[in-house]
């Protein structure tokens, strides 16, 4: 599944009309640029709340600062980001905290003063902690930011347009907020009614799929007080901690009826751990997975999963680098860009495609 999005690109002049202008321009007395993006014109990008700052002239210059790197999801959006740009004709280099807050800010720090980047599109782990640099520093050293997947200054919870924080130039993403998770949720609550003894696995703490996660379960509570939630489990998103950190929980609770994980590679881990456990398929147990990825797909047609919901990385990161080509162009630009999302059942998975 891959969103539409219909781009227009600004057309170059070819080396024999710039040498006609030029030409020209001598014979007139003018004097011409020696490069055409010389004689672009500089024109304000709206950043809300009545900041701006100057764009439209020079190349591109674009810092990923990406969560981390260690998984496909990231992987592939990488990949989105890397083709986007080779589109624009950006330049893009990708910064790897691996998953550290601290790492991530001093990196963004780096990015801002050492005047080689002009654009970043922002994944922080921490999004309040990022929020002054990327909505302040930056834009006063004139970097524009698109922010994508996790939204700063403390919006991890909002939905629609107050995703976007003012001061960067737009949010993209939205399929992992409090409103998709407490939907999801609610779902599998409705779809397994009575009383449930159910574990949560999710990523680290100040991560916003986390914190929204967290949100979802206590709505979740509220609506189903039979939906008892016996454990929640922190991880880094990896098959090795989905194992690790969920054996032990199966064997804690051999009664446990639904279990519910927000990434993919964790659930793969998890699902190995049920197994081991004796737990997998025991007629009992049901695994709910958000990811939807190459392996998910393959889960769900095995029986392994009764379902995953799809996220689009790819998109996400092209889309976010798009929109930065376009603001430096001076075309408009939404201040937020929701993706869309699907459930994946056997009754669906022929229908759809993994984007990683």
């Amino acid at each position: 599944m891959t969103t539409k999005l219909n781009r227009f690109r600004l057309g170059l002049l070819s080396t024999a009309a710039v040498a006609l202008t030029t030409a020209f321009l001598a014979a007139a007395g003018a004097v011409a640029p020696a490069h055409a993006e010389d004689a672009c014109t500089p024109h304000k990008i709206d950043l809300g709340e009545g900041k701006s700052m100057m764009g439209g002239c020079g190349k591109l210059h674009i810092a990923l600062l990406m969560a981390a790197t260690n998984n496909t999801h990231l992987q592939s959006a990488i990949k989105g980001a890397k083709d986007a740009a080779a589109k624009i004709g950006a330049t893009l280099d990708v910064f790897d905290p691996n998953w550290s807050a601290t790492t991530q800010y001093n990196q963004a720090q780096n990015v801002i003063t050492s005047g080689k980047y002009n654009a970043i599109v922002g994944e922080m782990n921490d999004g309040n902690q990022a929020c002054k640099i990327l909505t302040e520093t930056a834009p006063a050293h004139n970097v524009l930011v698109a922010v994508a997947n996790e939204p700063i200054c403390d919006r991890a919870a909002e939905e629609g347009e107050k995703l976007w924080a003012p001061g960067t130039l737009n949010f993209v993403g939205g399929s992992q907020g409090r409103g998709p998770f407490r939907d999801w949720i609610m779902h599998i609550a409705k779809e397994n009614p009575g009383p449930q003894k159910v574990a949560v696995v999710t990523g680290p703490d100040l991560n916003a799929n986390t914190i929204n996660t967290d949100l979802a379960l206590k709505d979740v509570k509220a609506k189903f007080p039979d939906f008892d939630v016996v454990a929640v489990v922190r991880t880094d998103y990896t098959v090795v901690q989905g194992n690790s950190k969920t054996l032990p929980l199966f064997q804690a609770h051999p009664d446990l009826t639904v279990l519910i994980s927000n990434y993919s590679d964790m659930t793969r881990g998890a699902v190995q751990a049920a197994k081991q456990a004796g737990v997998l398929n025991n007629g009992k147990l049901k695994i709910y997975d958000s990811g939807g990825n190459i392996w998910s797909f393959q889960a769900v047609k095995a029986g392994q999963i009764v379902s995953t919901r799809t996220l689009l990385p790819y998109t996400e990161m092209y889309e976010s680098v798009i929109q930065l080509g376009d603001a430096w162009a001076g075309k408009p630009v939404p201040h937020t860009t929701p993706l869309e999302v699907n459930d994946i059942t056997k009754d669906t998975v022929d229908k759809f495609k993994p984007q990683y």
